[in-house]
């Protein structure tokens, strides 16, 4: 649709410049008409001047009009020009805007509510057994009686644990037999201190987000620092890692 308006601003370059030059030629045979000369009251021997003047006239704006219109026509093509390289680069780039920090406890606050309506979660519960405040969300605390709720209703849960975890892990495996959901542990050992915990949850829509942060070190302890996003990239490495660590592990029975 854009191209109409571009042959339109040509065809009137081109009309402006052969109007001026047709009122050109035409205002070189005015010194024949002698009427309209003498209702002006020129006299003869000023005809020609003013004729010729008339014709400059007419050639100089019939130009002037066709450059606005080329001009016009080139504003219009650089603009979709940077239109399009605007648009290349930002589908280049990640939506950083989408990343947002929350505490630990805020980003397990907005967990709880969101496993309801999840349809599948990739999570890690990775920390030395001396971290104790990595376990505060284990057996019995609002996150796992929602993700329990969640898993009873069709959730399918993957985990991927540290051997201090395993026992909960198989609790969560034994509660949940026989419901519509699906949970899959692996207890992953000599993983590097510190680890980036991390948590994908995926939604019913087909939306995904990533939640990383809880870091937990043997020296230097546990930081619930959690970073959020949308982000397809960032997301997809963190679903491929937690592949390779559940297929590292050893599955929960």
């Amino acid at each position: 649709m854009s191209a109409l308006p571009d042959r339109k601003r040509s065809r009137r370059g081109l009309v402006s410049v052969a109007v001026g030059i047709l009122l050109g030629v035409a205002s070189m045979a005015l010194p024949s008409v002698d009427a309209l000369w003498a209702a002006l009251g020129v006299a003869r021997d000023l005809r020609t001047g003013h004729s010729t003047g008339l014709a400059i006239l007419f050639l100089c704006l019939g130009f002037l009009v066709a450059q606005y219109f080329q001009q016009e026509e080139f504003k219009a093509e650089l603009e979709r020009s940077l239109r399009a390289e605007s648009a290349r680069l930002e589908a280049g780039l990640p939506a950083f805007g989408l990343l947002t920090r929350q505490t630990g406890d805020e980003a397990m606050a907005t967990l709880t509510g969101l496993v309801a309506t999840a349809r599948s979660v990739a999570n890690t519960r990775i920390s030395p057994s001396k971290v104790e405040v990595a376990a505060r969300h284990g057996a019995g605390s609002a996150w796992d009686r929602a993700l329990l709720a969640a898993l009873q209703a069709g959730l399918a849960y993957r985990e991927v644990v540290s051997p201090n975890h395993a026992d909960l892990a198989r609790s969560r495996r034994a509660a949940i037999a026989g419901s519509a959901g699906v949970y899959e542990a692996a207890v992953v050992r000599h993983l590097p201190s510190p680890f980036l915990n991390f948590i994908v949850v995926e939604q019913r829509d087909g939306t995904k987000e990533v939640w990383f942060g809880w870091l937990a070190s043997r020296t230097s302890g546990f930081d619930g620092t959690v970073m959020r996003t949308g982000e397809t990239h960032v997301v997809s490495l963190f679903e491929r890692w937690h592949t390779e660590l559940l297929g590292a592990g050893t599955p929960v029975r």
